[in-house]
């Protein structure tokens, strides 16, 4: 069985692959796809298949759908996120985060690319065109809960160059946070996607961002994650236990009047069928 440990290894370059070894490559390339860094390990070892083909393509529909947003979003107080990481990854859609009083707008630039209106959130709105997936957030939630102040953190946004192209995307420190966030409150799986944003990117600026957003818990457990995956002790992806992850959401939920306030909005959807299903997959799923 390949660890956490030595793709750790792999992906930083530090451990190749011998000769006899080469069977171990499916495994890591299992592992590596359930950890969200697969593109990141198929650039490292050279991999020239049709799976690196497939992996390249879709980043590059990625990375033109980011250019043609950047354009006509010109003038828009907006941020892409969960997009430019220290690790190279395919995401499964393009999720931009947009001041609330300009998402109507938003929208309609976004529709006028001949992309449809699919589901219409408390506070998020997606739309799709053939398989491209465009998110757009009013406030990063989970069932209508806010779980971090999306539009506070449009006041950490940079310009930053993606595969090429230049996009305003949020500061490191500021990613680092609403990474771990998203990993800890909505998904309850850490990965190595998450480890690597971490590692590289968590600062005191981001402990600080964690202070003001009633985040710090989530960013502090990130931490010892971290410490934990490097000494051997779990394996990634990390399935957060129950109680661990009630005991966080519970914190945040004394500490943050935001989520707190929209709170409500969970309550009121338990009455939905879809709810019971959507809860029982999310405790059975070991990645996402």
């Amino acid at each position: 069985m390949i660890s956490t440990r030595k793709l750790i290894k792999v992906l930083n370059g530090s451990r190749g692959l011998n000769s006899e070894s080469a069977f171990e490559i499916n495994s890591l390339i299992e592992l590596a796809s359930k950890n969200k860094v697969l593109l990141h390990l198929l650039r490292v070892l050279n991999i020239h298949d049709p799976l690196r083909e497939s992996q390249e393509k879709a980043m590059r529909n990625i990375v033109k759908t980011v250019e043609i947003l950047s354009k006509v979003l010109k003038g828009y107080e907006y941020t892409f996120f969960k997009l430019v990481k220290p690790v190279s990854y395919v995401p499964a859609d393009v999720d931009v985060l947009v001041n609330a009083n300009q998402i109507g707008r938003v929208a309609k630039e976004v529709m006028g690319l001949g992309y449809m209106l699919i589901v219409k959130d408390p506070y998020c709105i997606t739309l799709t065109r053939g398989d491209s997936i465009v998110d757009l957030y009013m406030q990063p939630s989970v069932g209508g809960a806010i779980f971090v102040d999306g539009q506070r953190l449009l006041n950490h946004t940079r310009i930053a160059e993606f595969n090429g192209v230049e996009l305003r995307t949020l500061e490191p420190y500021a990613e680092a946070l609403t990474a771990v966030s998203h990993a800890i409150y909505k998904e309850q799986i850490y990965t190595l996607n998450d480890y690597f944003t971490i590692k590289k990117w968590a600062t005191g600026r981001s402990f600080r961002l964690a202070e003001e957003l009633s985040c710090r818990q989530a960013l502090e457990l990130s931490v010892k994650l971290n410490r934990l995956i490097e000494d051997g002790f779990i394996e990634t992806p990390y399935k957060l236990p129950p109680p661990l992850w009630l005991t966080i959401v519970m914190h945040k939920l004394l500490e943050d009047p935001l989520t707190k306030a929209t709170l409500t909005n969970i309550l009121g959807k338990m009455r939905d069928p879809r709810i019971g299903r959507l809860l029982t997959s999310r405790l059975s799923r070991q990645t996402y």
